[in-house]
């Protein structure tokens, strides 16, 4: 008469049959008293299941309730200690790091540090204690459930099971007075405990502040650097925009004088040889000259000599000293002479012309041997860089004028080109600057309204560290949470920097919300005040989204209308497991 389990359950219509296979024919009763009547009257082909999770199986053995819940809050302590030791050792990890500056109280903390070590040893002590008590404990429970099972059926040993589960209730009164004591210890080491964690929680402020003012300055650092590098960036990217431009222009001209300046050359290198020539002649007419005169001042040198000689030895040096400067002269005379029919030869082969029948031609008055040969000198390496006579001349004057006329062409397209785009851009600078407004300004007001969601209370605000030029300027975002001094967020600890961004993300989401919004444990940095906050921040954004959630909290789970798990019941095989949270609100 009792209603089967498997009706009550709503799941997918793929699910029933394993559902049917796994609840079988379970029934619902009101309570275990109930539950074991039934069980007596005509219960061993049916399993019986209350509401608080007791379960009696058809051949009357009692598992799961209260027990079952028990052994869950236990665990749930022993959890939450491991959580208090592990921020003990985080805080005196920060105890280390002031040291430097509490040098008046090092000792004292060293030795407090020691004390609370003792005292997380014995603390674990007593928690392994209280773990081996709940065990008896529920071991205890266990045998007494079997014990009244068995004074149900079988009479004759009702006097002593009856003695044994006094004799079990002693035991546990001995055994929760002992808890009880146990507990009383706890609490004072939890009071001892939180002294110190204020004692830590000053010093930590202290530190707090220091770092505070060193991230201040190290925030305005990094933006007078990242303005600078803004500026050095657009002067760079203007500079290689009009070096660019002018080298191009450059280039072009280069072109077009290079080819006029080819043609002029090759008018004037006849010209240019023939006037080397006249040079040339001149000089051997008046080293023939000076070889003649020389040659008269020879003899006439010698005649002297011949008078003198008999005049004395006084002259005799004088003498000697005419002779060599004859003897120089002939040597020049010999060495101008070879010069000069090498001359006549090189002129031969090279240019075909006899240098004996026409240098007359190209004699000079005035001639000056030390310019002509620089003006020599200056001709040949002319020469050498004109090189060959090009017979081609014309032609390439023709196909650099065609270049030119090209390179003309491309000019005024390439500038027709930088015209347009400067018009593209400033159109996209303008259309940008007007979108980046508005958008910032949209972030701005979401903000406002959904950090004091997520805070309880403060302000916040966006703000451009460059407003002149807002499209390059970077944006900083300033906070305010409830008791506390505007800051940004470099300022503020590893939770509320998580917060702010959520906030930020949440603000940019508002704008313009998607039909679906998927969050992945974005809750799992939240402590428990927060939590409720980031579920009142889900709430609202449920109003324009249909969110999907993963998360391993249990608040979260709380708000949500379909819950989802994937289970494991043997290894190697997962199963999925739904409930309609919203229908059994409702029912």
């Amino acid at each position: 008469g009792f209603p089967l389990v498997r009706d009550l359950i709503s799941v997918p219509d793929s699910y029933k049959p394993l559902i049917n296979m796994l609840l079988g024919n379970a029934a619902l009763v009101e309570d275990l008293d109930q539950a074991i009547s039934a069980w007596k009257e005509n219960g061993r082909d049916q399993c019986l299941v209350t509401p608080e999770g007791d379960m009696v199986d058809n051949r009357g053995v009692i598992s799961g309730g209260k027990l079952a819940s028990s052994s869950r809050g236990l665990l749930a302590r022993k959890r939450e200690i491991k959580e208090l030791e592990k921020k003990v050792k985080e805080c005196e990890g920060k105890a280390e790091a002031l040291k430097t500056k509490l040098n008046t109280v090092s000792l004292e903390l060293e030795r407090k540090t020691a004390s609370l070590d003792d005292l997380i040893e014995e603390k674990s002590d007593y928690q392994e204690k209280i773990n081996d008590l709940d065990r008896v404990i529920f071991r205890l429970g266990q045998e007494m459930d079997q014990l009244e099972k068995l004074s149900n059926r079988i009479s004759d040993e009702l006097e002593k099971e009856s003695k044994e589960q006094n004799r079990h209730e002693k035991a546990l009164n001995k055994i929760e007075s002992e808890l009880k004591l146990s507990e009383d210890k706890r609490k004072k080491e939890e009071k001892y405990l939180h002294q110190k964690e204020v004692e830590l929680k000053e010093s930590e402020e202290e530190f707090e502040q220091i770092r505070n003012e060193l991230e201040k300055l190290k925030l305005d650092q990094r933006l007078s650097q990242e303005e600078e590098r803004g500026l050095l960036r657009e002067i760079e990217r203007i500079g290689d925009f009009v070096h660019e431009s002018h080298e191009k222009l450059e280039k072009i001209g280069e072109d077009i004088s290079e080819g006029k300046q080819k043609v002029q050359e090759l008018l004037k290198s006849e010209e240019a040889q023939r006037g080397g020539l006249e040079g040339l002649y001149e000089k051997l007419q008046k080293a023939e000259g000076a070889v003649n005169g020389a040659e008269q001042d020879r003899n006439e040198s010698q005649a002297k000599i011949r008078e003198e000689e008999k005049r004395g030895d006084g002259i005799r040096a004088e003498l000697e000293i005419l002779r060599e400067k004859i003897n120089t002269a002939k040597l020049e005379q010999s060495e101008i002479r070879f010069k000069m029919n090498n001359l006549v030869e090189l002129v031969r082969e090279k240019f075909n012309l006899n240098l004996v029948e026409i240098y007359k031609e190209y004699v000079q008055q005035d001639f000056s041997e030390l310019k002509t040969r620089d003006e020599l000198e200056r001709k040949k390496k002319w020469k050498e860089r004109m090189g060959e006579v090009n017979l081609t001349a014309i032609q390439e004057h023709e196909a650099l004028k065609e270049r030119h006329d090209f390179m003309t062409g491309q000019r005024e397209d390439l500038l027709n080109s930088i015209e347009s785009l400067d018009k593209a851009i400033r159109k996209i600078n303008r259309t940008s600057l007007e979108k980046f407004r508005e958008t910032f300004d949209d972030v701005d007001r979401k903000l406002k309204s959904v950090f004091p969601i997520l805070f309880g209370g403060g302000t916040a605000g966006l703000r451009l560290l460059d407003p002149e030029k807002p499209l390059e300027s970077g944006v900083l975002v300033e906070v305010r949470p409830p008791g506390k001094k505007l800051s940004h967020m470099g300022l503020l600890s590893g939770g509320e920097k998580a917060l702010v961004a959520m906030a930020l993300l949440f603000s940019l989401y508002l704008i313009r919300p998607s039909p679906f919004c998927l969050l992945d444990e974005v809750d799992a940095p939240l402590d428990e005040a927060n939590i409720d906050r980031f579920n009142e921040l889900l709430r609202e954004i449920r109003k324009y989204s249909q969110i999907i959630l993963v998360t391993h909290n249990r608040r979260s789970m709380e708000i949500v209308d379909r819950l989802y798990g994937v289970t494991m019941e043997r290894a190697g095989i997962s199963k999925m497991v739904s409930v309609d949270l919203q229908e059994l609100r409702e029912n």
